[in-house]
């Protein structure tokens, strides 16, 4: 009855045991210290200058630049960074609706810059000849910023009411534009190949175009609308993360980088 009593004992002791080295309450997970952010080629100067701030406390950031404004968000939803920072919340609100992603922004803007109408042909708007090419941002938020800055300089009127527009919400055209969508990273380089673009300040500044040659700008009502921000995947608590970026790159080495690099063409919001 003692060796049963015993063999019994030992059993329950054996699955016990066995539980509690499986439970997953006591495994003790590593926090996870290196932090992916993904970017465009336009930022990674400000998030070079960003890293020295961040890679403090054993903390490293691991920056993955992106040739294009698709790739940084798909690559955050599906996992493969952690954060983000390239984009404004119109763009993001816009891509959320089109490829069905979850992103959100990690609290308000961190710099801005304007939308100006550029040219290597002309001095005034006045020059401009009927017929004339004129090259926009091809995605719907950037296109939507380009025609309303089109609409504000007298060359073209849209229809009302109308919160994407397109090409065909023009409703006038007095010099029969000929407007061209072009990739936002390709607008500097094609400006040879229009009479007119309308381009960043800081892709302008990026592409060693001086954005005070800017022959007209954005209402600054306007410009506050695109302020870019930092996002990550909804419910997958990667705030801290965010907000350790958010702190690095709201930082006075990252101000004064800003002040001096872009002499106004980018703006911190902090």
């Amino acid at each position: 009855m003692n060796r049963v009593a015993a063999i019994v004992l030992t059993l329950i002791l054996a699955i016990v045991f066995a539980g509690c080295g499986n439970n997953p309450t006591n495994t003790n997970t590593p926090e996870k210290r290196t932090v992916v952010v993904g970017a465009s080629p336009i930022l990674k100067d400000i998030l070079t200058v960003a890293k020295e701030e961040f890679d403090q406390d054993g903390y490293t950031m691991d920056l993955k630049i992106f040739d294009d404004l698709v790739t940084p968000n798909i690559a955050l939803q599906e996992g493969s960074v952690d954060v983000n920072f390239f984009q404004h919340e119109p763009y993001l609100l816009q891509f959320n609706q089109n490829k069905g992603t979850t992103l959100v922004k990690y609290h308000e803007g961190i710099i801005k810059y304007y939308m100006g109408l550029f040219s290597r042909k002309i001095t005034n708007l006045n020059d401009l000849t009927d017929g004339a090419s004129v090259s926009i941002p091809n995605d719907p938020s950037n296109r939507t910023r380009a025609l309303k800055l089109l609409q504000s300089a007298g060359l073209i009127k849209l229809k009302e009411g109308v919160a994407l527009p397109t090409k065909l919400d023009i409703v006038e055209n007095s010099k029969s534009l000929n407007i061209i969508e072009t990739d936002v990273m390709k607008l500097v380089s094609s400006l040879d190949d229009v009479d007119l673009s309308a381009i960043n300040s800081f892709v302008a500044a990026q592409g060693n175009v001086d954005p005070k040659t800017a022959i007209a700008v954005e209402d600054k009502s306007e410009s506050d609308k695109f302020a870019l921000v930092i996002a990550v995947k909804k419910d997958q608590n990667n705030e801290k993360y965010a907000e350790r970026l958010e702190t690095a790159l709201k930082s006075e080495r990252v101000r004064q980088f800003l002040e001096t690099k872009y002499k106004g063409a980018v703006l911190p919001l902090f």
